[in-house]
């Protein structure tokens, strides 16, 4: 296996790309949750492994251990299995959560079936798994409802609609992997199947902020935290986002699938003491 770390927006996000020549005994991803496979036939799942042991590489080849303490059902979806892992510390000989906090102060991750690509693109294939943490845009995205192995409610291929929340949760305006939140800031989700609906419109502390397709934003009326990226240097750097107005219907002429609305005066929010269930809802954290 491969452990490889993504930093977005101060949070880390635990990514172990697997095939099945990599997936040691036989361990795979059935939906959200591990089975291993053992040589007289028997399978395994995520709870029964609970204090398993997984031996991998990073990306410089140095060994990385891992250990299954915890697993529990998420409050979002009951078949989305979250994982408590821990991480040894070959100097101090000492285990760490591998996972950052997520808002809720969960620290936990699950495996998703797919792969990311060269261009950091999802791509669904069965025959490969990861596996992310809650704190990230990868998992979010998932409980959120954007979920690539689903159908939205009239039957929408969800694949592209994930695509677009891995640019959306970071504000990842021009597509290009650079972030522009803080951790915990408040956003307002909706899209074009109705998985999410907005909840701020009514809200005058909120403002629409960017329409956003599965290669970043189509249109952005403001940044989420000018002071991070004032929205005059993005516009100037990237003309084609600019409208007048951008809004959800302008958006939608442009191929938005997903929009969001923003602070005003933007704000974060620490995450909670540690908890084993989490809320779910339209709007997000960051």
């Amino acid at each position: 296996m491969m452990f490889r770390a993504f930093a977005i927006a101060g949070a880390v996000l635990a990514l172990f790309q697997v095939s099945p020549a990599g997936a040691s005994g036989g361990l795979a991803a059935r939906g959200y949750s591990f089975a291993l496979t053992l040589p007289d036939g028997r399978v395994l799942g995520s709870a029964e492994l609970v204090g398993a042991v997984l031996d991998m590489d990073d990306p410089s080849g140095r060994p990385v251990t891992a250990r299954i303490d915890h697993v529990m059902p998420s409050r979002e979806r009951s078949d989305i299995l979250l994982h408590s892992l821990s991480v040894l510390n070959p100097a101090t000989g000492q285990w760490g959560p591998m996972c950052d906090a997520d808002i809720t102060g969960r620290r936990a991750a699950f495996p998703v079936p797919g792969r990311w690509d060269a261009q950091k693109r999802y791509v669904k294939d069965a025959t490969r798994w990861f596996l992310t943490c809650t704190a990230g845009s990868q998992g979010k995205c998932i409980l959120w409802g954007y979920d690539p192995w689903r159908t939205g409610p009239h039957g929408e291929d969800l694949t592209d609609f994930y695509g677009a929340c891995q640019h959306m949760v970071p504000a990842d305006y021009q597509g290009n992997g650079v972030p522009h939140t803080r951790n915990g800031t408040d956003i307002d989700v909706w899209d074009t199947a109705g998985v999410q609906n907005p909840e701020s419109l009514n809200d005058p502390a909120f403002a629409f902020e960017a329409g956003w397709s599965p290669t970043g934003a189509v249109c952005v009326a403001k940044t989420r935290w000018s002071n991070l990226l004032p929205l005059r240097t993005l516009l100037e750097s990237a003309p084609g986002l600019a409208a007048s107005p951008c809004d959800e219907a302008e958006a939608r002429r442009r191929g938005a699938l997903l929009f969001n609305r923003s602070r005003l005066v933007p704000r974060t929010r620490a995450p909670a003491l540690e908890t084993t269930q989490s809320t779910s809802g339209a709007g997000g954290r960051t």
